[in-house]
């Protein structure tokens, strides 16, 4: 989508998160990042919203979870896991937490993943 196009977007934040995965799918030669970032880009009402019964039945235990949308608290999770969306219900941050898992922003998951190397991306 041409930057004429995103910067009618009305929130800056989103703005800024897929110009920053955008720069950081160039920098790591990691096409992961642009595909979220083009995702982002399109109209929210497309964007996946997973519940955490998907995460449990779909990914191992220790894993990197990718959601280019939201993640949302309904079923149960057991397994330890790092989840990276771009916003999070209240109930599905205390549900991955108390697994022992963490959940990031995706700045924070490029830092620590900058290729994007073993990241399940569901969504």
């Amino acid at each position: 989508m041409p930057l004429k196009q995103i910067n009618r977007k009305s929130n800056s934040e989103l703005v800024k998160t897929v110009t920053e995965l955008k720069k950081a799918s160039r920098e790591n030669d990691a096409p992961l990042w642009k595909s979220v970032a083009q995702r982002l880009e399109g109209p929210s009402r497309n964007w996946p919203s997973v519940n955490i019964s998907k995460l449990e039945y779909k990914v191992n235990k220790n894993s990197k979870v990718l959601i280019p949308g939201k993640l949302l608290g309904s079923g149960n999770i057991s397994k330890k896991m790092t989840v990276s969306a771009y916003s999070f219900s209240e109930t599905a941050k205390i549900k991955v937490e108390a697994a022992g898992g963490k959940c990031v922003s995706y700045n924070d998951f490029i830092k620590s993943n900058p290729k994007g190397t073993d990241v399940v991306v569901i969504g």
